[in-house]
């Protein structure tokens, strides 16, 4: 059924999608050292990236680490997808094209699932005698309890902070222990002056926000009989929470101010911002400074988790895969092995999905890979220790990870829209994202 599924939608999009299939807008880039006689390589793993991701020291890293391997690895350099638009990289497996490599995160890995194109490597990592979960843990993607990813790199949420705004208002800079959403809350009604508007956390209007309370509560999206399980008091609950933060506390602007505004994801760099939590990527508005120049200093902070619960936060693990349509799995797998081990070496502040690091090996690596691009806001190696290392802190998909996961996302953000700017009641509300997450779950599974 699979396979049908993507012949059809691969017939559908074909006349507007054939520049995804062959090459004809993309560009290639190729490992310096050649490949060694003795790996029986006869052609170059065909490594397929984002544009967005094209340029970056990283990836040129990764491929001299892999030629340094004898395994030889062009880049091709694909579109970014985009939000309503056909994934061109999909489409070109869909129709056959063979690529070797890609990555990206494990939710975004489902429609390649359902499609069909991607190879399940247990029988790849048993040939290699390779202990994935002793290297990697719980990291790994797997699809219907078959592996299909190796994990690069974890993104894990902080909680960045503008010292600037704190002085100003005389509070003292929070700490990891006890930060918890009731301690962000009052902090942020301290330093909310919404005349001069100033705000004491902005974050954005993402999906994830909607549910991300019930998760920190032990909540599942999905009832073991497969259908949603919005029903739950605990997506009631985080849903009023998440919009309460504007409409109720006035901690965060309102989702009709963020509306009128256009207020953009990095509304934090503009120095109006108090806090903002969100992946660990966005300490990239703290380290380039040329995008985003300021005159203030900023601190990091681990995500805040519900009072009387265990500290959690919010994962986005991307994963490499390889492609069915790989004419090199064997030597595709162990390429994606040696990625996965190694991507946080190569200078990109990554945060390691490996769990057999040990602690010298984690302490090395914050003093001389993350902690230096830090140290002008004077945020110190014990700071990012318990943002990103602190093995107490519960870690929890950010993302609906199964059946319909779009659809549902979708239903939250439509429907938890009506309610933040008073359409409908709470109880209506949850109503529809759960009427609609069981019917998207449903017309799923009759594909």
């Amino acid at each position: 059924m699979k396979k049908l599924v993507a012949i059809v939608l691969c017939l559908c999009l074909a006349l507007t999608m054939l520049t995804a299939c062959g090459g004809a807008n993309s560009s290639s880039q190729v490992g310096s050292t050649p490949t060694s006689a003795g790996s029986g390589q006869t052609k170059p793993l065909r490594w397929a990236i984002k544009a967005s991701e094209a340029g970056r020291q990283e990836i040129q890293n990764l491929i001299d680490l892999a030629a340094e391997n004898g395994i030889q690895v062009e880049t091709v350099v694909l579109p970014d997808p985009a939000a309503g638009e056909a994934d061109k990289l999909l489409i070109s497996l869909m129709g056959g094209e063979s690529f070797d490599l890609f990555m990206t995160a494990y939710a975004n890995a489902i429609p390649y699932y359902n499609a069909g194109v991607l190879e399940p490597l247990d029988s790849y990592a048993e040939q290699a005698g390779y202990d994935v979960e002793k290297t990697f843990g719980q990291y790994p993607a797997r699809f219907d309890d078959q592996l299909y990813g190796m994990p690069a790199f974890v993104d894990t949420a902080v909680t960045l902070y503008n010292k600037a705004l704190f002085d100003k208002a005389g509070i003292p800079y929070p700490t990891a222990e006890n930060w918890t959403w009731e301690e962000f809350i009052r902090v942020g009604k301290q330093l909310t002056n919404e005349a001069e508007g100033i705000y004491g956390a902005f974050n954005p209007l993402w999906a994830h926000y909607n549910y991300m309370y019930a998760m920190q509560k032990g909540a599942e999206h999905y009832k073991a009989d497969g259908t949603s399980n919005y029903d739950d008091p605990l997506f009631k609950e985080a849903l009023k929470f998440y919009y309460d933060l504007g409409n109720v506390e006035h901690v965060n602007p309102e989702y009709l101010v963020q509306k009128s505004k256009q207020m953009p994801l990095d509304y934090f760099t503009s120095g109006n911002i108090g806090m903002s939590v969100a992946g660990g990527w966005t300490t990239v508005w703290l380290t380039d400074t040329e995008k985003y120049p300021r005159d203030w200093k900023a601190g990091m902070l681990p995500m805040p988790y519900p009072e009387g619960e265990k500290p959690s936060t919010s994962v986005v693990v991307s994963n490499f895969y390889v492609p069915a349509t790989s004419e090199q799995k064997e030597l595709a797998f162990q390429c994606a092995a040696l990625f996965a081990e190694n991507m946080y070496l190569m200078g990109g502040g990554r945060v390691p999905a490996r769990v057999d690091l040990t602690d010298e090996e984690i302490n090395s690596y914050i003093e001389s890979s993350l902690a230096p691009s830090l140290a002008n806001d004077g945020i110190t190696v014990e700071e990012i220790r318990a943002a990103w290392f602190n093995p107490e802190i519960r870690p929890f998909d950010e993302k609906v990870v199964g059946a319909a996961a779009a659809d549902i996302n979708k239903a939250f953000m439509d429907e938890g829209g009506l309610y933040a700017i008073g359409e409908q009641d709470l109880d209506t509300t949850m109503a529809n994202i759960k009427a609609r997450a069981d019917k998207a779950i449903q017309d799923t599974a009759e594909q």
